[in-house]
C-alpha cells in the first residue's frame, strides 16, 4: 500500500487548518455587492446577536441557549442582570470558571471571556456536584 492511498481520506496534504477558523461566520459583503438569498438573514442574525451580547453584558453559548430552551428556564432581564453582577463579582476576583447560584438557578460560566456555558435549575440538579469550577458566587 503506497502512503498516498493510506491518507486519501484527510484531505488535501499541506492545508493549512487555520482556513477553517471563523468558517461558521457570516461572510460581510464589500459596499455594493449583491446578498445571496438566505445570507442577509444570517448576516443580520449575527449582528442583532452582537448587540445583544454587547448590551447584556455577557454571551451565551450555543449549549447554553439550548439549555435554557429545552429546559424552559425562566430567562429575563432579572436574571440577566444577576447574572452580569455575577460574572463582574467573580471577575473582580479572578475567577476563570464560575459557578453562579442565582435564585433557584444554576449558571456556568466562563469569566474571562464573559461567557455562560450552561444553565440549570435546581429541580435538574441530579448529583448537585459541579466540578471545574474555581469559584461560585451566590447572587
Amino acid at each position: 500500500m503506497k502512503i498516498s492511498e493510506m491518507y486519501r481520506g484527510m484531505g488535501q496534504i499541506g492545508a493549512n487548518p487555520l482556513d477553517k477558523i471563523g468558517a461558521d461566520k457570516p461572510v460581510i459583503p464589500k459596499k455594493g455587492e449583491a446578498v445571496k438569498s438566505g445570507e442577509f438573514a444570517a448576516l443580520l442574525q449575527h449582528q442583532v446577536s452582537d448587540a445583544q451580547d454587547v448590551e447584556r453584558g455577557f454571551k451565551l453559548s450555543n449549549h447554553a441557549a439550548t439549555r435554557i430552551r429545552s429546559r424552559e428556564i425562566p430567562w429575563g432581564p432579572e436574571l440577566e442582570q444577576r447574572v452580569k453582577q455575577g460574572m463582574d463579582s467573580a471577575e473582580a476576583k479572578g475567577s476563570r470558571e464560575a459557578l453562579i447560584l442565582a435564585g433557584d438557578v444554576a449558571i456556568i460560566a466562563n469569566v474571562p471571556s464573559r461567557t455562560v456555558i450552561t444553565a440549570m435549575e435546581s429541580n435538574n440538579l441530579k448529583e448537585r456536584v459541579f466540578t471545574n469550577i474555581d469559584s461560585a458566587v451566590l447572587v
